[in-house]
């Protein structure tokens, strides 16, 4: 059936799952995890065809929040119970080794791929320069490991630009602390983008 034209202006950009099976009610699906969470709202037992359509994108909407999907569509923005297939055992975050040929220089970086709240991918970068340390690339990890479940928890009000500052701080410890001086020294290279140099 048709959207009653009463409805009209409450689903001209986005359906909420509601569909309109016969004359008396309409039908809310949500869909998780195969189960669906939705229901029928009977237009006789909520007053009227409009306060049934608005009860049920309401509780979709309510759904939307309790199951973390997109505020604005609905839809899912990563699988929590995910198995990871990336090399660093972490859904969304992979580490890879490459040669910057411009620079001749090895680099190691991990990758954690995100979407913003308009539905668009990203990729956010956490590099180290050869040599590096094993205390640097686990700061390295940990902190792609923090923005990736920021992003999680956040969802769409996530805000990625603390992490700017993941080269000075421990974004993943309680009150963000600053990283020890000479964190970044390793002989006489440059590190993270950082160049360091070691009189002597």
């Amino acid at each position: 059936m048709p959207i009653p034209a009463e409805v009209r202006d409450l689903l001209d950009s986005q359906s909420y799952g509601i569909s309109f099976p016969c004359y008396s009610g309409c039908q809310m699906r949500f869909i998780q995890n195969g189960e669906d969470l939705g229901r029928f709202y009977s237009y006789r037992q909520w007053g009227g065809v409009r306060k049934a359509v608005r009860a049920a994108i309401d509780r979709n909407l309510q759904l939307r929040v309790a199951h973390r999907r997109k505020a604005k569509t609905g839809k899912q923005i990563y699988r929590r119970a995910s198995v990871s297939h990336s090399n660093t055992g972490v859904v969304g975050v992979s580490g890879s080794r490459y040669l910057d040929a411009r620079r001749g220089t090895w680099h190691w970086r991990y990758l954690v791929r995100w979407v913003d709240a308009k539905g668009e991918p990203h990729i956010k970068s956490f590099n180290l320069v050869e040599p590096y340390t094993s205390d640097q690339q686990l700061h390295a990890l940990r902190s792609a490991v923090q923005f990736r479940k920021t992003w999680e928890e956040d969802v769409d009000i996530f805000d990625p630009t603390p992490f700017k500052l993941w080269r000075q701080k421990r974004l993943y410890d309680q009150g963000k602390p600053e990283l020890p001086s000479g964190f970044w020294i390793t002989g006489n290279t440059h590190l993270g983008g950082i160049e360091t140099r070691i009189a002597g």
